[in-house]
């Protein structure tokens, strides 16, 4: 966590710096006033084949070049691969404190990728495209849907990308749980979301409760549901009875879920 918060606080900084105070935040326009004498940085398209390549930063203390695949379809994700190599540039390659060359593939874009370098720079990225002081106006902070969709729609950003961003802000408990054809796929968790979460298939119960995910105003609402339907309900001396869940499903036979839960969720101990 330390590491994306230092990367967040940097791209804050160098917004601040370049004057940049109005939504969108894109990344190319952001390398192109990076770009001096002093440091050239050049920002280019470019296709390559695999997704184990969706970006590239390579150069010295004196300039660097930025390839983003110029194959990846979904407009937020390229955003957040461009952003993510701006910030190896100016955090790593700029001040030659680490390697001069980055290949950054899915692993290295997500916030699960050990690596302190490369999650710095997936903080610079969530910082330069969806800065603190330009988001918290556009919800009333609440971690649902609606206002993920929102800060999504303004930043250019995707949906997982921009909840990290909602949850590194506003403290409160929260998970997005993925699947992939009912199957389990994947989580991204705030830090204080505590419980395990279950890798199991989506139930026919739980498939029957989703939104549609490409409508234009997503739900705000969340459903009471048994904890043990969706995390071991145990843990560090407490029990979970209920959580709350919404899910929205998407293209692709995807179905994304956000989880919650706050004080009245917990089984009274005597």
């Amino acid at each position: 966590m330390i590491a994306e918060q230092k990367g967040s606080t940097e791209a804050e900084d160098t917004l601040e710096d370049l004057g940049f105070d109005t939504l969108p935040i894109n990344p190319e326009t952001v390398c192109n006033e990076i770009n001096s004498d002093d440091f050239n940085l050049i920002f280019e398209h470019k296709p390559f084949n695999s997704e184990a390549i969706l970006g590239k930063a390579i150069g010295n203390e004196k300039g660097a070049v930025i390839y983003v695949n110029s194959n990846i379809p979904d407009k937020g994700r390229l955003n957040y691969t461009a952003a993510h190599e701006v910030g190896h540039a100016c955090m790593h390659i700029m001040p030659s404190i680490t390697q001069q060359s980055f290949n950054c593939g899915s692993k290295e874009l997500t916030d699960q990728f050990n690596d302190p370098i490369e999650k710095e720079a997936n903080g610079f990225a969530s910082g330069l495209l969806m800065p603190k002081q330009l988001i918290k106006p556009l919800t009333d902070g609440d971690i649902n849907w609606f206002n993920v969709k929102t800060i999504k729609d303004n930043c250019f950003t995707s949906l997982e990308a921009s909840f990290r961003r909602m949850t590194s802000i506003y403290k409160e408990p929260a998970a997005m749980v993925i699947h992939k054809s009912g199957q389990f796929y994947r989580f991204v968790t705030s830090k204080s979301f505590e419980p395990y979460i279950n890798r199991s298939p989506l139930s026919s119960e739980q498939k029957e409760l989703c939104y549609d995910g490409l409508a234009d105003n997503l739900s705000t609402d969340f459903e009471t549901v048994d904890a043990i339907d969706w995390i071991t309900p145990e843990f560090k001396g407490n029990k979970l009875e209920a959580i709350y869940s919404s899910s929205i499903a998407l293209k692709n036979d995807f179905t994304y879920t956000i989880l919650r839960y706050d004080d009245d969720c917990f089984e009274e101990m005597e």
